[in-house]
């Protein structure tokens, strides 16, 4: 599994939480996409979006064209809820949530954006989705087209880390995460 980050979008280029706010992608996005796409493996045989957001379902299409795919959805995949914190800056969320953002920063499985998904909500989503997905398409390449705290939240799902572990690394993005399952991280995953 290759999982491609789908942004920046103008709030993330801004500083700003996006959430799953849609947003498109900034056109400097496009362009390391479609630089990141023409090097991936020749052998992707299917790529998956959540379409709800407009930054991964713009990110899929780019991946599908270069394989004459179609972008499969799965709303599964979709970024995590960050609710009334969505648009806001940093710095507006450290001055209005003096303990809880800051807190959220170090430990996100530990506090719950007001109106936004739990980290086990997220998590158990997306752990859905994977299997979804997994069964569909087990043993093949395929690419996922995803925002960043959803790209390692699945991330550290595909590679059975303790969620504690995966909410060390929730608030980093890579251009891309490359993700090798065996036969046995398939069963778990899929049972």
């Amino acid at each position: 599994m290759l999982i491609i980050l789908a942004g920046p979008t103008p709030w993330d280029a801004e500083g700003r939480l996006t959430g799953s706010h849609t947003l498109p992608l900034t056109d400097e996005a496009k362009t390391s996409i479609e630089s990141l796409v023409r090097a991936l493996p020749k052998d992707v045989s299917a790529v998956y979006r959540c379409k709800a957001n407009e930054a991964c379902d713009q990110a899929a299409k780019l991946v599908a064209d270069q394989f004459k795919l179609r972008p499969r959805d799965v709303t599964e995949l979709d970024a995590v809820n960050l609710g009334l914190w969505q648009g806001l800056l940093r710095e507006q969320l450290r001055f209005r949530f003096p303990t809880s953002f800051p807190h959220w920063e170090e430990a996100p499985a530990e506090i719950n954006p007001p109106d936004g998904e739990t980290f086990d909500q997220a998590y158990q989503r997306l752990r859905r989705g994977a299997r979804k997905i997994i069964r569909r398409d087990r043993g093949k390449t395929i690419v996922l087209a995803m925002r960043p705290m959803a790209q390692q939240l699945l991330a550290g799902i595909l590679r059975r880390e303790e969620p504690s572990s995966i909410a060390s690394h929730l608030h980093k993005a890579s251009q891309v995460e490359t993700i090798e399952l065996d036969d046995s991280a398939e069963r778990e995953l899929v049972s």
